[in-house]
């Protein structure tokens, strides 16, 4: 209320989104972009989510995800920073297994995430090696594992940074990814773009801030702590202005977060008077 893992494999969660804010935005570019996510959202498409780090990016992976066909199946994330071969051939490649005297080739994600999403967080973060093998595995599994039922297999949404999709934009990778896939592209404007949504954002986290900590009823912002955060550029975005509001949260003792509660990075005042800190310190030094 505003006042005066390497590859990391997550396993199927619910995600819940509360349905009043899947396209509250007071920003003519994020209304743009819901309406788009609400036209492809019902297509059986890949999609590519371009964007600076802390966008929300998986978060608009989930609404697509929720309002699409498969809403009912399973959405499956995974981080594909500092991944390792283990990891990797575990998720993404064919394993043989002997059943009635037979050779079978399973896909272990593929199979898991059937009629549901498999989300790659930082897709572009892999090597160009594993970006292809990552895309030629799943064709192949794909054409493997559901060959008599093509529309249960999973559909990819890629996570992709900004400066990764300059150095992959016009490459062989690139090419080979959009012949195999042929995925939608969406590029997300960073915070500082679309101001608009902090407010909201702020509203949402302190809603999310008092269900996680039963003595933070009463957490609020200040009119002065919310303009504090419209004034600032938020190189981390999303992510960074989430932080902010828990950090401004914890300072305030879940009560009303000021000025003084966010981080000094904003705007390099201390939360505290010089003079009364001079007074402090000479009176614990007696």
């Amino acid at each position: 209320m505003i006042s005066s893992s390497s590859l990391k494999y997550s396993s199927p969660e619910s995600y819940p989104i509360n349905p009043g804010h899947d396209f509250d935005s007071g920003s003519v570019l994020m209304q743009d972009i819901f309406r788009k996510i609400l036209s492809i959202a019902w297509l059986e498409k890949h999609i590519v989510l371009i964007g600076e780090i802390g966008v929300g990016k998986k978060r608009l992976a989930q609404i697509i995800h929720k309002h699409s066909k498969r809403a009912k199946g399973p959405f499956h994330s995974f981080y594909c920073i500092d991944v390792n071969d283990n990891e990797f051939k575990e998720a993404f490649w064919e394993h043989i297994y002997f059943q009635d005297e037979h050779v079978h080739l399973k896909y272990s994600l593929l199979e898991k995430a059937s009629n549901g999403t498999i989300y790659l967080d930082q897709f572009s973060e892999l090597t160009d090696e594993y970006i292809l093998n990552v895309v030629e595995s799943y064709v192949r599994g794909c054409n493997q594992t559901f060959r008599y039922n093509p529309t249960s297999s999973p559909r990819l949404i890629l996570s992709i940074t900004q400066e990764s999709y300059r150095r992959l934009n016009n490459t062989k990778v690139w090419e080979r990814l959009l012949r195999d896939l042929n995925p939608i592209s969406i590029a997300i404007p960073p915070l500082r773009e679309r101001k608009e949504d902090i407010p909201e954002l702020i509203n949402i986290f302190l809603a999310e801030g008092r269900i996680a900590d039963p003595e933070w009823k009463q957490l609020s912002i200040s009119a002065e702590a919310v303009a504090e955060c419209l004034g600032y550029e938020w190189p981390g975005n999303i992510r960074q202005l989430k932080n902010a509001i828990m950090q401004g949260a914890v300072l305030s003792r879940g009560e009303t977060i000021k000025c003084c509660h966010l981080p000094f990075s904003m705007s390099w005042k201390l939360p505290y008077k010089p003079d009364e800190h001079r007074t402090t310190t000479k009176r614990n030094s007696r």
